[in-house]
């Protein structure tokens, strides 16, 4: 289990430039912030995406191979918390809500936090957090803050030993106290929401918005995509503090996005109607047809979005190491008679 925690530790390290945590190395990797898909939507995403980017590929990577090293783990203890914080952390990078849930819940019923890594933005402030939810607080520990061209800054106390607020937690060990940290009683908390792909807490004297750090893809910023990536970390929030105000984005299509995606049809189809396929026509037709099929192919994916990386959940691969729990006894002798005619 050592190794797939460093492994994800590393991982979130790099993914929010905390160049003064550990690995002398890390200090010399030029880092730049997370991007969007579209590049007409970067500069509006500045404040929308959290952390910094990882090369995908070696993101998920990683990522598969501290899962191999977490699976075998859970298998031999499938209660440790230690190898379910871990899990449900590589489950949330997998945008798999119900099994990070699953893992979250071992932790929970052991008395500890459930914890997942954001940006923080508010009024005046841009910190990578470490976000705990427990029964009766929230509470954001300050990892770091990011001064105007991303240049990471060590908060006054240490974050834990790791220096990631302490991303494992054994039960049964005392914990540092000393964290610089915003804590929140549930009072405190007027609402959370899902803002496109962030999460809105809306407190008494501000909002705060929580971008989570997304490690092997771009992250989704509008549409369906981005609220269904933003409702998994929304749902923690109801399911652990018991936030149940807690407002969830549309998963499917809003009817201003039917709309929109109608009316571009309608206009393309009209286009290569009153153009026709000659000459110049043929070009603007050409450009219609392109159109209308990212339009559709938008919609499709839309509907049906997959950011996981493995298919397989932790419980099939324990069940798959650990081979079958009963075998099957017959009840009565097998009759081997040679039937003559099907009844």
């Amino acid at each position: 289990m050592d190794e797939g925690e460093d492994i994800v530790a590393d991982l979130f390290n790099r993914a929010m430039n905390l160049t003064f945590n550990g690995d002398e190395k890390r200090s010399a990797i030029r880092a730049t912030r997370a991007r969007v898909k579209k590049k007409e939507d970067r500069n509006r995403a500045k404040n929308s995406v959290g952390g910094f980017a990882i090369p995908f590929a070696y993101a998920q990577q990683q990522l598969a191979r501290a899962s191999e090293h977490l699976q075998i783990a859970l298998a031999l203890f499938p209660l440790g918390a230690e190898a379910n914080q871990l899990m449900g952390l590589v489950f949330l990078q997998a945008n798999d809500g119900h099994s990070a849930t699953r893992s979250f819940d071992v932790v929970a019923s052991q008395g500890l936090p459930v914890g997942f890594y954001a940006e923080m933005r508010g009024r005046k402030q841009d910190q990578a957090v470490k976000c705990e939810l427990s029964g009766d607080r929230v509470r954001m520990i300050y990892l770091s803050s990011y001064d105007k061209k991303g240049n990471p800054a060590p908060p006054s106390k240490p974050a834990g030993e790791d220096g990631l607020g302490d991303m494992v937690m054994d039960p049964s060990a005392p914990r540092q106290q000393g964290f610089e940290s915003l804590d929140l009683t549930l009072n405190e908390i007027k609402k959370v929401e899902t803002y496109r792909g962030m999460l809105k807490l809306k407190l008494a004297q501000q909002d705060v918005y929580l971008s989570p750090i997304y490690l092997p893809s771009f992250t989704p910023i509008e549409g369906p995509q981005a609220r269904r990536f933003a409702n998994t970390y929304t749902r923690l929030f109801v399911r652990y503090p018991g936030l149940e105000d807690s407002k969830l984005g549309t998963e499917g299509m809003s009817g201003g996005e039917k709309f929109v995606m109608g009316y571009n049809i309608a206009n393309a189809s009209a286009d290569i109607a009153m153009s026709g396929f000659g000459g110049i026509g043929a070009i603007s037709s050409v450009q219609d047809i392109i159109s209308i099929t990212r339009t559709v192919r938008a919609a499709m994916v839309s509907l049906s979005v997959s950011f996981a990386s493995w298919e397989k959940s932790v419980e099939d691969q324990q069940q798959l190491l650990a081979g079958k729990a009963f075998k099957s006894i017959p009840i009565q002798p097998a009759n081997l008679a040679f039937v003559q005619e099907a009844k």
